[in-house]
C-alpha cells in the first residue's frame, strides 16, 4: 500500500473534521415572518358621559284660599218661624181648604187658569172638580170628599196614567191663619194624643191635636201672637223637654 504524502493526509483530516457532526447541526429558528396583518387594536369602549341634569322640581305654592269670614248674626229670637211672607198671605188671602181628604190636580196663578185645568180633567173622565183659593195668586183644582186614603191613591194612579200628577191632601180642620206653636209631629192620631197628654201633664193647656198633611198629626197651641210671647213659650217648653216650632195654622 502506497503511503500518501503527509500533506495530503493533513488535508483529508481537515476535511473530515469539517464534515463531522453535520447531522447535529442546530438550525437557527426561523426568524418570525413579518406580520402583514394589521395590528388589531382593541376598540376603546368609550363610556358616554351621562349628563345628569338636576331634576327641576317646580314647587308651586299651595294656593291660599282666604275665605271671607262669614259673620252669622245672632238671631234675635231662637224661635223657628215659617216665612213671614206665607203668614202675611194667609191674612190677606186666606186659604179655602177645609177638612177632609182631597185630590189636588194642580195650582194655577188665576181662577181662569185653574178652571181650564178643571175642564182638561173633565175631558179624560174626572168630573166634579172645584177651584179653591190657597193664597194670593194661588188657586187649586181639587176633587173633594174622598172617603179614604186608599180611594185617594187609586184615583192618583188613574190620573197619572192620563198625565195628571195628583197630590193627595189631608186636613182635620180648616186653615186658621197665623202661627201655631207646634209641640211635635206624629204619624198617627193616637200617638199625637199621647203627646198632648205629656204636654198637659207638665202644665200646658188648650192644646189641639190636628192633622194638616196625610200621615202627619201634630199638637198645636194657638193664641201666641207676638215675638216676645213666642220667645217666652219656647224657653218654658224647652225647660221641660219640648222643642217648639211655629208653623202656619
Amino acid at each position: 500500500m502506497r503511503r500518501l504524502p503527509a500533506t495530503v493526509l493533513l488535508v483529508l483530516a481537515a476535511a473530515q473534521a469539517a464534515g463531522c457532526g453535520s447531522s447535529s447541526q442546530t438550525k437557527s429558528p426561523p426568524s418570525a415572518p413579518a406580520s402583514t396583518a394589521a395590528t388589531t387594536t382593541p376598540a376603546q369602549t368609550t363610556n358616554p358621559k351621562t349628563t345628569t341634569k338636576p331634576a327641576t322640581t317646580t314647587t308651586r305654592p299651595a294656593p291660599t284660599t282666604t275665605k271671607a269670614a262669614t259673620t252669622v248674626a245672632a238671631p234675635t229670637s231662637t224661635v223657628a218661624t215659617t216665612s213671614t211672607t206665607e203668614v202675611v198671605q194667609q191674612s190677606l188671602c186666606p186659604s179655602e181648604q177645609g177638612p177632609g181628604i182631597l185630590a189636588n190636580f194642580g195650582h194655577r196663578r188665576s181662577p181662569g187658569a185653574a178652571n181650564q185645568l178643571v175642564a182638561r180633567a173633565a175631558v179624560v173622565g174626572f168630573h166634579g172638580l172645584l177651584v179653591q183659593r190657597r193664597g194670593c195668586h194661588k188657586y187649586a183644582a181639587v176633587l173633594l170628599e174622598l172617603k179614604s186614603l186608599r180611594q185617594a191613591r187609586d184615583l192618583q194612579r188613574e190620573a197619572r196614567s192620563v198625565g195628571f200628577r195628583v197630590q193627595i191632601e189631608c186636613r182635620s180642620h180648616p186653615v186658621v191663619g197665623g202661627l201655631a206653636a207646634v209641640f211635635g209631629h206624629r204619624t198617627t192620631r193616637r200617638a199625637a194624643v199621647r203627646l198632648r197628654r205629656e204636654a198637659e201633664h207638665v202644665g200646658f193647656q188648650n192644646l189641639q191635636v190636628q192633622q194638616d198633611r196625610c200621615n202627619d198629626w201634630e199638637v198645636d197651641l194657638y193664641g201666641i201672637k207676638t215675638p216676645v210671647q213666642r220667645e217666652e213659650l219656647t224657653k218654658e217648653a224647652a225647660s221641660v223637654g219640648f222643642h217648639l216650632t211655629f208653623e202656619p195654622g
